[in-house]
């Protein structure tokens, strides 16, 4: 994982607070007797989404059951640009201060990961010269070609190795078997895997709260109110064995991975002004969802080195639900430079207790050639995430 202090943006922080302060510095206090009934609030900055990554590509044993996975992504800390929007109001009913607020955020970010993978090929040259040895057809090139009849001769060869293991794939993410070649193929080989992925996270609060009486200088709000989020996981995977040309052995994987979360927060808002134009604002808050998931997948898997060909597109759609909580914790420095503009510097933190990611296999599982094995499915992980952003305040 990589660390804040490497992905911040340390230059943007250093421009936007001095441009801050000096917009300010010489502004008027705004008027007492101001109405400050309406208001909206436009803002951009930076976000960091933090996920857990999965991955269709397997490292076997001799026996071809799974002893691991091999990343070909990276999900943690990613940086895209935040937008947040909000208009509220402020009013009395029912012989209470109240306000009404409709917010939302949205952050995407695109990214490209590139991945080699091998095995030690000691372990491979005694049963690979075995395997020559043996061979039950006619070799080629003095080599015994793998193909339907001859691989059952290598399987019996590698699987009683401690030591060897091969690099691959899933073959068919619909746990279908592949009658040769098995779904974890590259016996010995490396591969390289080239992953585009798309991420979107957006969401909407409609709350309504109460103030209370000031404590001090400082003005406390609950609030409580409907809440709707969706993040979207969109990869392109390209994959083929590096010690031959691309199109002769490879995997083409077109994922979009969906969830939507409908449910509502609860939670506190805290003003705390101090000189005459400046306010701190610390505003946390608790929200409970159901989850809705969806997948989609589109696999091919092409293996063109041995005989018979074997070209397996396979599609597969699942999806699932569960219950979700998130936890959302702001602060921001605002002051008011004009008699209805403020400027706000916020900063905060989200945790998401369920982001889908999807589940290829599991360890000890078999990949045996005419082995069917479970279905690509979906499974949840904690994610996390840090923001910033500068916005103005207009009171209408």
């Amino acid at each position: 994982m990589h660390s804040l202090k490497t992905k911040f943006p340390t230059p943007w922080a250093v421009v936007v607070l001095p441009v801050f302060l000096l917009l300010c510095s010489h502004a008027h206090a705004a008027s007492d007797a101001l109405t400050e009934n309406f208001y909206a609030r436009a803002g951009g900055g930076v976000y960091f989404l933090d996920m857990s990554e999965s991955s269709p590509f397997i490292r076997t044993n001799g026996r071809e059951e799974v002893i691991g996975f091999l990343d070909h992504y990276d999900a943690s800390f990613q940086a895209g640009p935040l937008v947040n929007l909000a208009v509220g109001g402020e009013y009395d009913a029912f012989g209470k201060s109240l306000f009404t607020e409709v917010s939302g955020f949205l952050t995407f970010y695109s990214s490209m990961h590139v991945n080699n993978y091998d095995e030690d090929p000691a372990p491979w040259t005694d049963a690979l010269a075995e395997f020559d040895r043996r061979c039950p057809i006619n070799p080629v090139d003095g080599s015994c070609p793998i193909t339907s009849e001859t691989e059952p001769l290598l399987v019996s060869l590698i699987q009683g190795d401690p030591d060897v293991r091969s690099v691959g794939w899933i073959g068919k993410i619909d746990g279908g078997a592949i009658s040769f070649g098995a779904p974890n193929f590259a016996w010995g080989d490396p591969i390289r895997i080239s992953t585009k992925r798309e991420v979107d996270f957006h969401g909407v609060d409609l709350v309504t709260g109460m103030f209370f009486g000031q404590t001090g200088r400082a003005r406390t709000s609950l609030f409580i109110g409907p809440s709707y989020k969706r993040l979207n996981q969109e990869s392109e995977t390209f994959a083929y064995e590096s010690n031959r040309a691309p199109e002769v052995n490879n995997l083409t994987l077109t994922e979009e991975l969906d969830a939507w979360y409908w449910g509502g927060v609860i939670g506190t808002r805290i003003d705390l002004p101090f000189k005459e134009r400046w306010k701190f604002t610390f505003d946390g808050r608790l929200g409970l969802y159901y989850l809705d998931a969806q997948y989609n997948g589109s696999q091919r898997t092409l293996l063109t080195s041995s005989d018979p060909d074997l070209d397996e597109p396979t599609a597969w759609a699942t999806s699932d639900s569960a219950v979700a909580t998130t936890l959302n914790f702001q602060t921001a420095l605002s002051v008011t430079c004009l008699e209805r503009v403020t400027f706000q510097l916020g900063t905060g933190v989200e945790y998401l207790s369920h982001a889908p990611r999807m589940r290829y296999a599991s360890l000890g599982e078999s990949f045996k050639s005419g082995v069917t094995h479970a279905p690509a499915r979906i499974e949840y992980s904690s994610a996390f995430g840090v923001f910033t952003a500068f916005s103005i305040v207009l009171r209408l």
